[in-house]
C-alpha cells in the first residue's frame, strides 16, 4: 500500500510513525481485483480477499482467460458473476495474466480540502472521482493533476502520495480492453470556484463529508467504492496512530 501525505491533516512530527505503518501495512495480502461492469475477476493470495463477493466461483490458473471471456460475456445475461483464483504469487499471476490484453493506463486524485471533506463528480449519472488517461510523454502524477482540474475546474491543489489502483475491462472495436487506474492522494489549499466538464458527461461537482461516502446516496461503480474505501482506510488508520 502506498502511503498518504496528511499535509492538511497531521504536523511533519508525526511522519515517522506515519511511514513505519505504510511499511507494515506493505507487508499485508496482495489482491488484483478486474472489474467488467459489477462482475470481476480476483486473482488473490488470501481467501479473505474475497469475502462479500456474490456468485463466486473459485477457479484454477487453467482457467484465469476462460473465465474471464464468461466475465465480460455475462452483460448479455444480466446476472453478476465473480470469479477468485488463490495465488501464491497474485503480483506475478496478475502481470502475466495481462500480457494477453491491450492496458490502458489513467491516472486521478482523491482530493481533500482544509474541512476534511472529499471531492467528487456525477458523471453519466453514476458518482465518480476525476480521472482520465494519461497522455503521451506524460507521467501518472502529472496526468493525475490535469485530469483533476480539468473536470473539476480547481487549481490550488497539491499532489502527494499514491494510493494504489483499480483495474476495469470494457469493449470497443469488439476488443477487451483493460484500463489501469493510478490514484494520488490531494488536497486543495484555496477556494477554487468547481466547474463540471459537460464535454466529458459530467454533470456536478461536489465537496462531501466522508460518512457521505459511506451511505447508500454514493452511487457509484464498484471500483471507485474500492479505492474510496481504501484512501478512507488509509486516512482514519493515520489519524489513529497521531
Amino acid at each position: 500500500m502506498s502511503g498518504f501525505s496528511l499535509t492538511a491533516f497531521i504536523s511533519s512530527k508525526y511522519f515517522a510513525k506515519f511511514a513505519a505503518l505504510l511499511e507494515l501495512d506493505d507487508m499485508g495480502p496482495q489482491s488484483y481485483k478486474i472489474y467488467f461492469n459489477e462482475g470481476a475477476l480476483v486473482i488473490a493470495e488470501s481467501p479473505s480477499d474475497l469475502k462479500g463477493l456474490s456468485n463466486l466461483y473459485y477457479i484454477g490458473d487453467d482457467e484465469l482467460h476462460k473465465s474471464f471471456k464468461i466475465l465480460t460475456n455475462s452483460q448479455t445475461t444480466g446476472k453478476v458473476l465473480n470469479f477468485g483464483l488463490i495465488s501464491p504469487d497474485p503480483e506475478a499471476t496478475f502481470n502475466e495474466f495481462v500480457e494477453e490484453y491491450r492496458v490502458i493506463q489513467a491516472a486521478g486524485g482523491l482530493v481533500f480540502n482544509k474541512e476534511g471533506q472529499l471531492l467528487t463528480i456525477k458523471r453519466n449519472g453514476l458518482w465518480d472521482m476525476p480521472k482520465g488517461k494519461i497522455e503521451k510523454h506524460e507521467d501518472q502524477r502529472a496526468a493525475a493533476l490535469r485530469e483533476v482540474m480539468e473536470e473539476t475546474g480547481i487549481n490550488m491543489i497539491n499532489i502527494s502520495e499514491k494510493v494504489g489502483q483499480t483495474y476495469h475491462a470494457y469493449i470497443e472495436d469488439e476488443a477487451t480492453m483493460l484500463k489501469e487506474t493510478h490514484w494520488y492522494f490531494m488536497n486543495a489549499s484555496g477556494k477554487s470556484k468547481l466547474k463540471p466538464q459537460v464535454e466529458e458527461g459530467i454533470s456536478e461537482v461536489k465537496w462531501a463529508d466522508l460518512d457521505w461516502f459511506k451511505s447508500a446516496e454514493f452511487e457509484t461503480y464498484q471500483s471507485i467504492q474500492d479505492i474510496v474505501t481504501k484512501a478512507l482506510q488509509q486516512q482514519q488508520a493515520v489519524a489513529a496512530s497521531v
